[in-house]
């Protein structure tokens, strides 16, 4: 392979890095949510409910399932062993057991708006993306969800969970 060295001129360097942003810009969408398809999100970045929820629901209560067997951990995402629940990642992932950077909206197939994130931002071809938390996110215990949380439960599912979430 032949290698290729761009000399540039030292007038030139300044102008690039006052331009670079701009060119970042126009190549990359930040939204509030995103679409497979590019296509457009029903609801505004301000919206506080889907329109099939109703937010005057009674809160409160009590939930029993039924499944056959045990469970031997409460973490669902193990190798080997009985998670907790037998239900669906779907439904776990929709705020039953923990809270994801999106989530997705069941009248619009193929679209996420941000939970934990409040923005992403990614190019045209999708080749990167890059997720702004809400500052208001946190854990159970009240502590702050840091990049540094959402990195290291990526690398671990990546190396250590089960196949279905590598």
């Amino acid at each position: 392979m032949k290698r290729r060295t761009i000399l540039l001129s030292p007038l030139l360097i300044p102008a690039l890095r006052v331009l670079a942003p701009f060119a970042r810009a126009a190549d990359t969408v930040t939204s509030h949510g995103i679409a497979r398809y590019d296509d457009p999100l029903k609801y505004p970045a301000d919206f506080t409910h889907f329109a099939y929820v109703n937010p005057d629901a009674p809160k409160g209560g009590a939930v029993r399932t039924a499944t056959i067997g045990t469970f031997d951990n409460l973490n669902t995402f193990i190798l080997k062993g009985n998670g907790f629940t037998k239900y669906s990642n779907d439904f776990m992932k929709d705020g039953a057991l923990y809270d994801s950077l999106l989530s997705g909206s069941l009248d619009e197939p193929l679209t996420a708006y941000g939970l934990i994130a409040e923005s992403v931002e990614y190019p045209r071809d999708r080749s990167w993306i890059v997720f702004t938390l809400r500052s208001e996110a946190r854990f159970q215990d009240g502590s702050p969800i840091t990049p540094d949380d959402v990195v290291w439960t990526y690398q671990t599912l990546i190396s250590k969970g089960h196949p279905s979430f590598r």
